[in-house]
Parts: structure tokens; C-alpha cells; sequence
């Protein structure tokens, strides 16, 4: 009975593990191109500044709440495209669930100013570690690094592909 829970609980780490390099790979990738797409727009950076103000004169609890609001708005957005896709509507699918990175990356921007502030709340700080040390745990799997080296090793050879 042993042998059968650790076999289930390897499955169960490597679908976790795989799901998080797809969704690391897609957030870094919007992200990043988000971040290209406000670099052409001068007035951008204001409104950043604006926000970091705004952001560091904040009560932390405050900011607490906006990041889970941001973050049930983001699951109810895919949950809801999960539904269109349960009813074949795939096009609408495809907009609401790339339309759901949204609340991350307002989250991302949030938490990115607020860190410290956020960290002195007991609760939130153990829990931000335990998901760290998940993470880390995750990136340590032999099925990621081994899609890791599959990534580079693709990477390598269509740059040395295309440069021929």
C-alpha cells in the first residue's frame, strides 16, 4: 500500500511541477511583453510612479486586501473560462484565460513595491516562505530539470540554426 501512495504522490509532484513551468513559462512571457509594450509609452512611468506613491503610503493591511482581490478576481476569471471551454466556446476561452493574467500582473506590481511591508505580517510571511521553499522544491525535480536542459539544449540549436 506503501509503494502505491509514494507512486501517486510522485505523479501528483510531477503534474504539480509541470503546470508550473507552463504557467511560469506563459507569466514570464507576458510579462515581459507587457513590459515592452509600456516602454513605448512615455506617460506609463508616471502612472507608475503615481502608484508607488500611492502603494508605499498605504496601510499594509490595505494592501492586503487589494492583492486578494486581485488575486479571486484573476481564479474567477479562470474559472469562468474554464466554463466556456466546458461549453466548446473556444475562442472566448482563449481571450478570458490570457485576459486572466491581468489581476497577476497589477498583483505582481503591488507586491513587487509592497514586499517588505507585506512580510511583517506573521501569517502572510510563513506563508510566503512556504511557498518559496514549494517552489524551490518544484524547480529541484528531476522532471523539471531535465525540461529545463530539453529547453536549453532546443534553444541553443534554433539559435545555431538560425545564425547558419
Amino acid at each position: 500500500m506503501n509503494r502505491y501512495i509514494k507512486k501517486l504522490y510522485r505523479i501528483f509532484i510531477n503534474i504539480i511541477a509541470i503546470l508550473y513551468l507552463v504557467f511560469d513559462g506563459v507569466f514570464v512571457y507576458l510579462n515581459d511583453r507587457l513590459s515592452q509594450i509600456c516602454s513605448y509609452i512615455p506617460s506609463i512611468e508616471n502612472i507608475r510612479e503615481y502608484w508607488r506613491n500611492k502603494i508605499a503610503n498605504m496601510n499594509k493591511y490595505v494592501v492586503l486586501m487589494i492583492l486578494l482581490g486581485f488575486l479571486v478576481a484573476s481564479e474567477a476569471l479562470g474559472i469562468f473560462s474554464f466554463a466556456m471551454l466546458s461549453r466548446g466556446l473556444l475562442i472566448p476561452f482563449i481571450f478570458l484565460y490570457i485576459f486572466k493574467f491581468l489581476p497577476f500582473f497589477v498583483m505582481n506590481f503591488i507586491f513587487k513595491y509592497s514586499r517588505d511591508e507585506l512580510l511583517t505580517i506573521k501569517w502572510f510571511n510563513y506563508c510566503y516562505f512556504k511557498i518559496i521553499d514549494f517552489t524551490n522544491y518544484l524547480k529541484s525535480t528531476e522532471i523539471v530539470q531535465k525540461t529545463v536542459e530539453l529547453k536549453d539544449s532546443i534553444k541553443s540549436n534554433i539559435k545555431e540554426w538560425r545564425n547558419k
